[in-house]
């Protein structure tokens, strides 16, 4: 019996992780296509603009999904926390061979384009290093190892933010994590914890294209 409960309890997380990641694909997809024309405006999505949209809903994502996690299954939270990952993951990853389709594809007809294997390691490369990031700093902080008060919070809430120049997701998963910790330990500012994560990634989406005009700048040539 308790381990059909247990079953039950990683298939709803699976679950939860995939519905966020498909939600986060979704969004990054329309991001990168969208069109809108008027006589007065003209507006279009770009690969930037769909980095940056990810780049605020993959750690809204883990905050959310961790602590509800956390909270609702107190103790025994180990294997619901794998497997939302698991599907979070997945699901986020999806975005990229996803937009290979849409790039590829006629208004009249779809191409699959035969690298999409290629795009979709590609987006579980981008995805996997911000979770793993984020359980580090996650677990140092939700154990009590390191505290989540004064100079030590900050520094870890900041410090993935110059890394974002050269590696996005150390960005992502440094708030993401702290942020996880910062509200598992402290409930009652969840909502500024989560105001303070898009902020913060805010901030880090900007720094995308200048993190594409250094790779192609003097500095790397």
């Amino acid at each position: 019996m308790r381990g059909r409960r247990q079953g039950v309890i990683s298939g709803v997380s699976l679950v939860a992780g995939l519905v966020a990641g498909l939600v986060i694909a979704a969004i990054y997809v329309l991001a990168g296509h969208f069109r809108i024309e008027t006589p007065q405006l003209s507006v279009s999505g770009n690969s930037t603009l769909a980095l940056g949209t990810a780049s605020v809903l993959v750690p809204l994502a883990i905050l959310w999904g961790w602590t509800w996690i956390s909270d609702r299954w107190s103790g025994r939270s180990g294997a619901p926390l794998l497997f939302f990952n698991l599907g979070l993951v997945l699901a986020t990853a999806a975005a990229f061979p996803l937009d290979a389709v849409v790039t590829a594809s006629a208004p009249d007809r779809i191409v699959f384009d035969p690298r999409i294997s290629v795009n979709a390691v590609d987006g579980v490369l981008w995805v996997l290093p911000v979770v793993a990031i984020a359980g580090i700093l996650y677990w140092l902080f939700g154990s009590g190892k390191l505290p989540v008060a004064g100079p030590m919070l900050v520094i870890a809430y900041l410090v993935g933010l110059p890394l974002g120049l050269f590696f996005p997701p150390a960005a992502m998963g440094a708030v993401a994590g702290t942020a996880a910790g910062h509200a598992w330990r402290e409930p009652g500012a969840r909502t500024l914890i989560a105001v303070l994560v898009i902020f913060l990634m805010l901030v880090a989406a900007v720094e995308l294209p200048l993190a594409a005009a250094t790779v192609n700048g003097p500095l790397f040539k």
